[in-house]
């Protein structure tokens, strides 16, 4: 049994330990949070540590293990980059009720949620999540640091910048950009590019 670390004690954090159960060679032996108030308690019997007791945890019990657990792009590229360059491998975990199609690629750090489909030919940065069924067209592209909600959906040939954020239900336009840390809002139906940093919403999806 591999020993294994997580960094998100909150919500995204019991998301992450879901998809772990339904593996036989990991085991979560330590949360970390930022916040105190989560770190005075434990997950299942599972302590929580802060940033520094965590790392001091891992490297007494010689953890090589991690991945990260927060819903914020920003937040959680930086304790990914944080993990990263302390030396920690980190980890992909796909649900067993995910399906990925041949000629899928994808980086570390990702989680693919129950449901989700991922279509030929597409490539997944770093340090994304994919929310619960949600489709992933073919010759898709999504970048590094990505959160895409459920039951999103991209057509054919779309092109995910960094830190883009989508909600939950938004549909993509085969063929279309996502700006660097775009907001898609919940819902929304994207058919023309959406600038870097825009936020839109709505159907059609208009920047606000």
């Amino acid at each position: 049994m591999k020993k294994l670390i997580v960094y998100g004690a909150g919500e995204f954090g019991s998301l992450i330990a879901n998809v772990l159960s339904y593996y036989d060679d990991l085991d979560i032996v330590a949360y970390g949070d930022d916040d105190s108030q989560k770190t005075a308690d434990n997950i299942d019997g599972t302590p929580v540590f802060g940033q520094k007791d965590l790392l001091d945890f891992a490297k007494q019990n010689n953890i090589k293990l991690a991945i990260t657990a927060i819903g914020n792009n920003t937040a959680r590229a930086e304790k990914f980059n944080l993990l990263k360059n302390k030396g920690f491998q980190m980890i992909s975990i796909i649900h067993p009720q995910a399906l990925i199609d041949t000629k899928v690629s994808y980086g570390e750090n990702v989680i693919i949620e129950m449901g989700t489909a991922i279509h030929t030919h597409s490539t997944i940065g770093n340090n994304v999540f994919l929310g619960g069924e949600a489709l992933i067209g073919h010759h898709n592209t999504i970048g590094n640091h990505v959160l895409v909600g459920g039951n999103v959906s991209f057509g054919g040939s779309v092109i995910v910048e960094d830190y883009v954020s989508l909600g939950v239900g938004a549909s993509i336009k085969p063929g279309i950009r996502l700006g660097k840390g775009a907001v898609i809002g919940v819902g929304a139906a994207v058919i023309k590019d959406v600038e870097p940093g825009a936020t839109v919403v709505g159907v059609p999806a208009k920047p606000i």
